[in-house]
């Protein structure tokens, strides 16, 4: 999985952009077919109580407002997936599944510990009201010394105490998840037989695996959603992201279920 990262990002990117033309023609499609019905209504025309044509009239003007209903519930779809493509190209969020991504990591905890130097250096210069050092430092420009000597609502000048500890939050959670995919990637794939199932630790995908000889029962189906698996066509397999975690549930709820049989 690693190794295709893009190519899966680009494939969800065009069926979201499928769907949305899909749902975006249905919508249309339906909004012509509810208008052409009121075609048919003459400007006006209330439905004739007690008249032979009651009925019928009504089910035909109910049948033109779940026309329209439907086609607005279309164009919500076709909203709904058009955000969507807007969401997958602009997320700018490191996954695990990206091969490149702790190379990524290590450079975004490059720039934390950049701005994390700065705003400390920063606030000694404003503390000792010195511009001229100010400036020499790499992010320090007259801009940014005149908006860090502006109080903010509490009178305060500077970076803010939050604004250091959350990025050294940031800094601590990025090392931690570097250190967490280094680990992994030193790993190897490896696999157990539980019964007559499979769990396959998949280090390349980056995925626990669990293979069935076939279809599984509707409760262990549920267990293994509840659990975090989905099952994913293209491998054949129900899987979750790694972690010794996964393997471990994985293994639990195998064996619970060769107890109950």
């Amino acid at each position: 999985m690693k190794n295709n990262f893009e190519e899966r990002k680009a494939r969800r990117i065009e069926n979201a952009k499928q769907m949305a033309q899909k749902n975006k023609t249905h919508s249309d499609q339906l909004h012509t077919k509810a208008k052409q019905m009121s075609a048919v209504i003459p400007f006006g025309q209330p439905i004739l109580v007690g008249h032979h044509s009651e009925k019928s009239d009504r089910r035909f003007r109910d049948k033109i407002h779940n026309t329209f209903g439907k086609s607005f519930e279309a164009a919500e779809k076709a909203d709904y997936y058009t955000e969507k493509v807007k969401t997958i190209e602009n997320n700018t969020a490191i996954s695990s599944d990206d091969p490149n991504a702790i190379t990524k990591l290590k450079d975004k905890l490059n720039n934390l510990e950049k701005l994390q130097s700065f705003m400390k250096a920063s606030n000694k210069c404003i503390r000792t009201k010195n511009k001229e050092a100010f400036l020499k430092l790499e992010y320090g420009t007259d801009e940014t010394w005149l908006k860090l000597n502006t109080p903010d609502c509490l009178n305060r000048l500077g970076f803010p105490q939050y604004a250091l500890t959350n990025n050294a939050a940031n800094m601590r959670r990025i090392k931690e998840r570097i250190l967490q995919l280094e680990k992994l990637e030193s790993q190897s794939t490896k696999e157990i037989t539980v019964g007559e199932y499979r769990i396959v630790a998949n280090v390349e995908a980056n995925r626990v695996q669990i293979f069935f000889p076939e279809k599984p029962e509707q409760s262990m189906r549920n267990q293994l959603k509840q659990n975090g698996f989905r099952w994913t066509p293209s491998e054949g397999t129900w899987q979750r992201h790694l972690s010794s975690h996964a393997f471990r549930i994985a293994q639990e709820i195998l064996q619970a279920s060769i107890k109950i049989s």
